[in-house]
Parts: C-alpha cells; structure tokens; sequence
C-alpha cells in the first residue's frame, strides 16, 4: 500500500517533493455498484490544497452507473478512448483529451463507446484543505449510486481537447495554453482546469509556484519532465505532481506535438498565462516576437507567485 499513501503527509514534514507517476500503477479497488478504480494518490494535503486522484478504465461496452459525490469537486481527464458521459441534462462525447468537471452534488453516468478503452484520471477535491479526510476513495460516505436529482446550482461542464481559450506562448514554449471553461467557472475559483501544447523541439524553462500544486495527466504525445536536476519521461497516461516551490520544466524531443491536462490549486497562473501571451483565434497564424524579457519574467514573480532562477 505504499503507493496508495503516495505525498500522504509529505508537506505537512516540510518536504518539496515533485513525482510522475506512470499511468497504470497503483493498487486496484472495486467498489460495489460503482465499479474498479486504480488508487494513485490516496490524499495529498498541505496548507492550501487537498486532493486525491484515481484512475479508471472502461472496456467495450462497460459504463459508470448514475451517481454523484456530495463531498468532492472532480475533474476527469481522458487520455485514451472514447465514449459518452450523461449529466447536466444532455449527452456529450468525452474522447481523448477531453475534461469534465462534476461539482458536488451533480449527477453524472459514463458509458464507453468503440472498440478502445475508455481511459480517464480524475482527481477529486475539497474546497477547505483541512477535509482532506472526506476524499474518494479514503472516504466514500460522499458517494451516492442511482437515481437523484442534481443539488441546486450544481454543474457539469465538459470541454473536447480543441475547445477552451488558446494562448500562444513565447519562445522557448513554442505552443499554446488552453484555459478551459473561461465562461463557466469563476476567476476566483480554488482551482483552475487548463492544457499545455508543446511544438516539437520546445521546452518549458525551468520554474516552480510559491503557493499552487501543479496536477497534469499527459493525453497525447510524450516529453521529459525535468524535477530540480532530474529527468523523468513523461508519456501517455502518466500523471505529475508539483507541489509549491519544486522546480521543474519540460522538455519536446519527441518530433511530435505533446499535450498534457489538469488542474492548479489554488489557482495563481491564469491570468500571468493570458497576459503574457497572445489569444489565438481560428485562422490566426502564429505571431511573431511575443514578447519574453526579464521584465515580464519579474512580473510573473513579482504579482503572480513564479519561482524563476535567477529573478526570484
């Protein structure tokens, strides 16, 4: 069960401990009437972030019955397959590189379609860091199986991999940010959902967040993650954890594009990323000379919490 209690208390002893863990480790459950889920991260806990994360896989023709969590907020990200998930009043394909979020009380059901898997990640989370004891799966008191009625105000948004609000970024990021559900859920919320697409042979300098936990399921290609001075590949399914003040960056030497999905808590970077970079719109080519200088990089230490060697 060592990896079911992984980063389990480790800020709380003042460690900094960034890890990628590849997709398909992890102790197996079955919950009854729910379905199989791979344990990843059983709860991470510090100051300002709680979250727990799990893994699933769908086979053909097998679904995730109607049920809601009345404790957790989830996101759900797809990294493989495709099927339908049923909530919020309609039916909506969620297809590799698509993500979902199911606030508490809001009733969903998820049904694999074609001949793939259906593979999705979802981490769940409590607004308050201190209830990280009403996690799923530790704590399944929240869970709720069959028939109800959506909780008032509840949501269930979900965005396909080529929707959101796209930001190109300045080199050496040569790509783009996706911020996702920029209409649906508030600025001010505790954590924002959001994908990176990295050009082939473009990297993500070294930097780290003084407060935000950093979350990401890579759904299409493959890179390196670099954690302080050590390499990690970084491929499909594998998930990553930063947590404050580990520094990192990413590396594309695959040849082929590479995106990777999920969550910062609190949210810190949002507005850095849309100011520092340029909106891209459909038809619009890439522009030229987005601007990268120590100036912006002082902002992004000064007013958005980056952690950057040799500005910090």
């Amino acid at each position: 069960m060592e990896q079911a209690n992984l980063l389990k208390g480790y800020l709380n002893e003042g460690r900094r401990e960034g890890v990628v863990l590849p997709a398909t480790t992890g102790p197996l459950q079955t919950i009854e009437g729910f379905g199989e889920i791979r344990l990843r991260v059983a709860r991470y806990q510090d100051a300002d972030a709680s979250f727990s994360v799990v893994e699933m896989e769908l086979g053909q023709g097998e679904s995730i019955p109607r049920h809601t969590n009345t404790l957790n907020e989830r996101t759900l990200i797809c990294y493989g397959g495709e099927g339908v998930v049923k909530g919020g009043g309609k039916e909506t394909p969620f297809k590799q590189g698509g993500s979902l979020f199911v606030s508490r009380g809001a009733y969903v059901e998820i049904l694999q379609q074609g001949t793939e898997p259906l593979r999705f990640t979802t981490i769940s989370l409590v607004p308050d860091a201190a209830d990280a004891e009403a996690l799923f799966p530790l704590n399944l008191k929240g869970l709720a199986i069959g028939d109800g009625a959506d909780a008032p105000g509840s949501q269930v948004l979900l965005e396909q991999e080529e929707e959101g609000h796209d930001y190109w970024q300045a080199a050496p990021s040569l790509g783009y940010i996706t911020m996702k559900f920029e209409e649906e859920m508030p600025h001010d919320y505790y954590f924002s959902i959001s994908s990176q697409t990295l050009d082939p042979g473009s990297q993500v300098r070294h930097h780290g967040h003084v407060k935000s936990t950093e979350v990401a399921v890579c759904t299409r290609g493959r890179g390196r993650a670099v954690i302080f001075d050590t390499e990690l590949e970084y491929g499909l399914g594998d998930m990553l954890i930063f947590p404050p003040t580990v520094t990192h960056h990413f590396i594309n030497d695959s040849g082929e594009p590479w995106t990777y999905t999920g969550i910062f808590t609190p949210r810190s970077v949002e507005d850095a990323l849309r100011k520092t970079g340029v909106r891209k719109l459909p038809g619009m080519e890439r522009p030229v000379g987005i601007p990268r200088n120590p100036d912006t990089e002082r902002m992004l230490v000064e007013q958005y919490g980056f952690i950057i060697p040799g500005i910090s």
